[in-house]
């Protein structure tokens, strides 16, 4: 499984209006993904705490982890990704941290465990 980590920081004010985009431009493109058998599983948490906390800025932690690198691939390179991307741009003070690889461990419905496989490139 192939697991991406995306910390947002966008501007407090601009926060609703933003998760109004993520809404009508991402989770489409995610419904797709699941449905093709490309995405797992994807999430996106407003950030109540933390560590680094900005007068100004809301966080939000993106998670979403594909099948393989291909579902990664499909899903940066789908153009209503880049038409909501460019939109999103505009609501971030600073870039985002942006972090991804394949899943060792994981722990769900009462069941933790190590996970097979092997990694995978990263082709961007």
């Amino acid at each position: 499984m192939q697991a991406n980590h995306i910390i947002l920081r966008i501007s407090a004010d601009r926060a609703d209006e933003f998760e109004r985009l993520f809404e009508k431009g991402e989770l489409p493109i995610w419904r797709d993904l699941a449905a093709r058998g490309l995405l797992v599983h994807a999430s996106m948490t407003r950030v109540a705490f933390g560590t680094e906390e900005r007068e100004g800025v809301r966080h939000y932690a993106i998670y979403a982890a594909f099948t393989s690198m291909a579902g990664h691939t499909a899903h940066d390179s789908d153009p209503r990704f880049k038409a909501y991307d460019a939109e999103a741009d505009a609501f971030q003070p600073q870039q985002p941290l942006v972090f991804g690889g394949r899943t060792l461990f994981e722990a769900s419905g009462g069941d933790a465990r190590a996970v097979e496989g092997v990694d995978e490139p990263h082709d961007d």
